[in-house]
């Protein structure tokens, strides 16, 4: 689905990825883990070129269904490698219209269309039934579980291939925590999903595989079963003897 080769980058002269070299299945839950620092975000933010837009630089190689993503306009390649930030941005308007906006910007013009896949993206998101009465209210009345439910429908409203989710549930609750991992769940069935998470027993809940990065390279690229059970690295086996 995503092919990473010799992937480099970072700011100015600082590297923050070391020649990365990685292939994210389709269909499945990748989730990228580690400490603190060793990269993850830069990762994700290099799969759609978002590092670009902070003044980061990009070397290598990252191919989506074969294609270059470095060959392709970034407002398609954001199209179809959609989103989710640590801190969920709403737009200063209602939640319809955080939604509707991203469908007309894509082209969609018919009213009953614009309404239906509105519906039917925050049924995605676990988020309809909770303000499907308050669709003219602002965006920024919702709770911060709510704000991200909508961050995710609201990428979903672009139709992406893949969604990079960067640490979704940091800042939530049990019960809005719960009900993204169920999104999730129930997303990779249409599209693929790459997380970055620190909390490995998140991980161990939700990941088909596992990505375990350490100082800007990945140590290792496995199931998870495998992952949680044979961790190849001595750092993975200290860092999973404390969950």
């Amino acid at each position: 689905m995503l092919e990473i080769q010799n992937l480099k980058a970072g700011f100015g002269k600082k590297e923050i990825l070391h020649g990365i070299n990685l292939a994210i299945p389709g269909h499945k839950i990748t989730a990228i883990v580690g400490q603190s620092g060793c990269g993850k975000t830069t990762l994700l933010k290099s799969m759609n070129r978002i590092l670009e837009e902070e003044g980061g630089y990009i070397d290598g190689s990252v191919l989506l269904k074969g294609a270059d993503c470095k060959r392709m306009p970034k407002e398609m390649l954001r199209k179809k490698i959609g989103m989710v930030f640590q801190q969920p941005t709403v737009f200063p308007c209602s939640i319809e219209k955080n939604l509707s906006y991203v469908l007309k910007y894509h082209g969609l013009r018919d009213k009953s269309a614009i309404r239906q896949e509105i519906e039917a993206c925050m049924k995605k998101a676990k988020l309809y039934d909770e303000v499907k009465n308050h669709m003219k209210t602002p965006a920024k009345n919702l709770s911060g579980g709510q704000k991200q439910r909508l961050a995710i429908a609201r990428s979903l409203c672009a139709k992406p291939d893949m969604l990079v989710l960067d640490e979704p549930c940091s800042a939530l609750d049990l019960k809005n925590t719960i009900a993204i991992e169920k999104t999730m769940l129930e997303l990779k069935e249409q599209y693929t999903l790459v997380i970055v998470t620190h909390n490995l027993a998140q991980a161990r809940r939700i990941a088909d595989w596992v990505v375990f990065m350490d100082r800007g390279g990945v140590l290792e690229v496995t199931k998870k079963d495998m992952f949680f059970e044979h961790p190849s690295s001595e750092l993975a086996r200290e860092q999973l003897s404390y969950i």
